[in-house]
């Protein structure tokens, strides 16, 4: 009969050698925003979606000229991407949800 201590030496070293050959999956935490602009300003919306990397999706522009879409990126550059999208469209944005 094996006590804590026993068993620990005893599957310690299957368990490690299991980890250490183990596949590992880098996981980058991501968000999802949604935003509106002026049409017009759809050029510096998809400048700014790929200076960083963002993934667009549902597109929509709507008969008064607006522009409706989501983006995914990580969630280290969420901050700066809205900013750029704020400075680049001279405050004519705004997130949604």
């Amino acid at each position: 009969k094996l006590g804590a201590g026993g068993l620990i030496r005893a599957y310690g070293g299957t368990a490690r050698l299991v980890l250490r050959d183990a596949p590992t999956e880098i996981l980058i935490p991501k968000s999802t925003i949604r935003l509106s602009t002026s049409s017009s300003n759809a050029g510096c919306i998809y400048d700014a979606a790929r200076k960083f990397n963002a993934v667009t999706s549902d597109e929509n522009y709507s008969a008064d000229g607006k522009l409706e879409i989501s983006m995914v990126c990580e969630s280290s550059f969420l901050e700066d991407m809205m900013e750029t999208m704020k400075d680049s469209t001279r405050g004519d944005v705004t997130f949604l949800d």
